[in-house]
């Protein structure tokens, strides 16, 4: 370090502020997510000892998540002295090796390593941190390190490779609508109960869909980021921070970082591209020719994409859930409507392209459960053809569990939808709606938003072990 460590060691105390004054108090006022009780389950886990990689798009809470973990801590009485926290996009930190950084705190709290907890916010910064890291879990077996980053697939891969049993991945997914409903408070507008022939599912019923609809609509535009999402009244030009702190930066910075991209501008384009045709069905060759672009590069910007999380790839299967083996088409989905208005502006329900945000909307709340195993089913055979939006594929045989049809209008036709569950002998499908609810035999009607709040519902459960 050439500079006057004095600087260093002033950052570090502002940094800490907890040192002295105990508590948190303007994170602890944040509302808690509905991954937080299993993030800081994770984050006290002493056994298995493993780092713990918290990951996820820019702006979706992971900062105020450690923060809200640290006034946890210090409410479980842990020394304050022994709770550090480092974010790694500061410029004073760029380069310091991770063992430094803490080194240097523990001399000025006087204490020892054991038995602390030790927070590294937008550790993608630090090159080869997977590295650092391996060697902090290593060496001090009763400390837990936690870290954050926004590339996340990128930090997966690289914690696959070097971190095998040591770390801990959890993704944090852009806010669902069911989150967005409870922590803004208009969960009143929802009410509980079963239907006698789905297996004792809990489903939601609505007494005044156009309000929840006015709602769904507004979480399509600004919903998926907590900042935008539960302080509208605060948030001026929504889409230029959704523009400017989320796609730019991870476009203009965080990509070219960790994989060398020169073409910044053409890789923004290209992402407009598939932004605009969120929900499509797309293949190679004609988006070759829009991009002007060869085919082995968009495959390499999709990947790019991907692992940023602004995208997500849904491949193909046929009428009856067999694979292509050569694939030339698929869908790509924004990782969240939200995403949509920061590059084109806020969408009226009534706008062209409204219907298939509602897809992605729909799409992104499997995010966190079911999205490995989601493909989407297109066939053209003799007089047949059609299109079935999400099929889930059983996970060790190649059979489809259930089928989804995805609309914004309560006209609807469900031949197609109809023909795949024949085809794969499933007993009932479902289709979604504008705001009709009708159960049938072989059909479950739902509205879009209901449908969307219940997978988030089930999600969080599923995942918190409710």
């Amino acid at each position: 370090m050439t500079f006057d460590e004095n600087i260093l060691n002033r950052r570090l105390r502002a940094d800490h502020f907890w040192w002295e004054s105990g508590e948190i108090p303007y994170y602890s006022n944040h509302g808690r997510r509905h991954y937080y009780p299993r993030f800081f389950d994770k984050v006290i886990e002493s056994f298995p000892h493993r780092a713990v990689v918290l990951m996820g798009p820019r702006r979706v809470g992971k900062t105020v998540m450690m923060y809200q973990a640290i006034q946890d801590l210090l409410a479980r009485k842990i020394p304050a002295s022994k709770i550090f926290y480092f974010s790694l996009d500061t410029p004073i930190y760029t380069n310091v090796h991770l063992e430094t950084l803490v080194e240097k705190a523990l001399s000025i709290t006087g204490n020892t390593i054991e038995d602390c907890y030790v927070f590294f916010d937008e550790i993608q910064y630090l090159k080869d941190w997977e590295i650092h890291l391996k060697s902090l879990v290593d060496r001090f077996r009763n400390t837990k390190f936690v870290v954050s980053g926004s590339a996340a697939a990128a930090l997966r891969m690289k914690s696959t490779e070097s971190g095998a049993g040591r770390f801990t991945d959890f993704f944090l997914p852009p806010l669902t609508f069911a989150e967005y409903i409870d922590l803004n408070g208009y969960d009143g507008l929802l009410k509980p109960f079963t239907l006698q022939d789905e297996e004792g599912q809990v489903f939601y019923g609505c007494d005044d869909m156009e309000a929840l609809n006015n709602h769904f609509r507004d979480y399509i535009n600004f919903g998926g980021f907590p900042e935008i999402a539960l302080n509208p009244e605060k948030i001026k030009n929504p889409e230029i921070i959704i523009q400017k702190d989320i796609t730019e930066k991870v476009i203009m910075k965080d990509l070219p970082g960790l994989f060398g991209i020169e073409n910044i501008l053409e890789l923004q384009q290209f992402f407009n591209v598939l932004a605009y045709r969120s929900g499509e069905i797309l293949n190679y060759q004609s988006v070759s020719q829009e991009t002007k672009m060869d085919v082995k590069t968009l495959k390499k910007y999709i990947t790019y994409l991907e692992s940023a999380f602004l995208i997500k790839v849904l491949h193909r299967i046929d009428v009856t859930a067999k694979r292509f083996k050569n694939i030339t088409q698929f869908k790509i989905y924004l990782t969240n409507p939200s995403l949509f208005t920061g590059l084109f502006g806020k969408v009226d329900a009534n706008d062209e392209r409204f219907p298939h945000l509602v897809e992605t909307a729909v799409f992104a709340q499997y995010l966190h459960s079911k999205h490995d195993f989601l493909r989407y089913a297109s066939w053209k055979s003799g007089n047949s053809e059609g299109e079935v939006d999400l099929i889930e594929l059983n996970p060790t045989f190649q059979k489809a569990q259930w089928a989804l049809e995805v609309k914004w209008t309560d006209n609807l036709k469900a031949d197609k939808l109809n023909f795949f569950l024949r085809k794969n002998k499933m007993a009932k499908g479902t289709i979604t709606s504008k705001t009709l609810f009708k159960n049938s035999k072989d059909l479950l009607i739902i509205p879009n938003s209901l449908h969307a709040y219940k997978i988030g519902k089930d999600a969080f459960e599923e995942f918190s072990g409710v």
